[in-house]
């Protein structure tokens, strides 16, 4: 009777043992006799007792390095340093427990490279200001990368990035003189500017007086034109001296109506016209 409990013990005890219980986001590494042999999955599995072995507990959930920090030369030869953060997963167990000693150590070797690499190709004002594009490249680099150790990175970002202080110094000068460029090329715009409107006003206005000008001489001619025809054919020269008697008359009536005027010299010249415009009228 002792027996037979014992042994129902001892049986209890060896399906007790081949059960694991994996927890949520691990993966348990099983070997039998040494060697690889499965991986389990979260919940209950069951092994061969005294043969398998948990030889590694996985976490499969995201892990994160927030303080991955290096210095980089960029391509317009600036050295700054660089400060990174890193999402990545364990997606082949296996491969990340018998290819790799310290994944972690692995994943910042790989950022570090990567990144001195891709950061190398650009100029420093382009890390600065385009950080999105080589975040992208980053990713893309460090996915395929990983996928040799059974791990997935899916998220790399420049978290930060720091200059010396001769660098900041001559960075600043760089920028200052580009202002004083940008200020320079603006006040030469302005007044390149200011100087072709003046030219189109100046020309607007010299096209408005030679159309009044124009406009004027068409009123006389067509005037003239007119005066014509009302008379004899044979009257026009008449016509013609008449209209220019007229014109010498108005003006100096307008000279005479100056305030500036204290004394009207009359050549003989008007005075022949009043009688000629007379004599013509006296003909019509």
């Amino acid at each position: 009777m002792e027996l037979i409990l014992a042994l129902a013990v001892l049986i209890v005890l060896v399906v007790l043992m081949g059960l694991k219980i994996v927890p949520q986001a691990q993966n348990f590494v099983i070997t039998r006799l040494g060697a690889y042999h499965r991986t389990l999955d979260a919940g209950v599995n069951v092994i061969v007792p005294f043969l398998d072995k948990v030889h590694t507990r996985v976490p499969v959930n995201d892990q994160v390095l927030n303080d991955i920090q290096l210095e980089v030369v960029s391509a317009d030869n600036v050295v700054f340093g660089a400060k990174l953060l890193v999402v990545y997963r364990i997606e082949n167990a296996e491969a990340a427990v018998f290819r790799v000693n310290k994944i972690d150590e692995l994943v910042i070797g790989l950022v570090q490279s990567l990144v001195r690499s891709e950061l190398g190709k650009v100029e420093l004002d382009a890390v600065q200001s385009d950080r999105g594009s080589l975040n992208l490249a980053l990713l893309t680099a460090l996915e395929d990368a990983g996928k040799t150790y059974g791990i997935r990175i899916s998220r790399s970002e420049i978290t930060d990035v720091t200059l010396n202080a001769v660098t900041q110094t001559a960075m600043a000068e760089v920028l200052a003189a580009e202002r004083e460029r940008r200020a320079a090329i603006t006040r030469a715009e302005g007044e390149r500017r200011a100087t072709e409107l003046n030219a189109d006003a100046e020309l607007y206005e010299a096209q408005r007086r030679a159309d009044a000008i124009r406009a004027i001489a068409q009123a006389n001619a067509e005037s003239n034109r007119m005066l014509a025809l009302s008379l004899d054919t044979d009257s026009a020269q008449q016509a013609l001296i008449f209209q220019t008697a007229r014109m010498q008359v108005e003006a100096l009536e307008g000279l005479a109506k100056s305030p500036n005027a204290k004394l009207i010299m009359l050549p003989g010249g008007p005075s022949n016209s009043f009688r000629e415009a007379a004599a013509i009228l006296k003909e019509m």
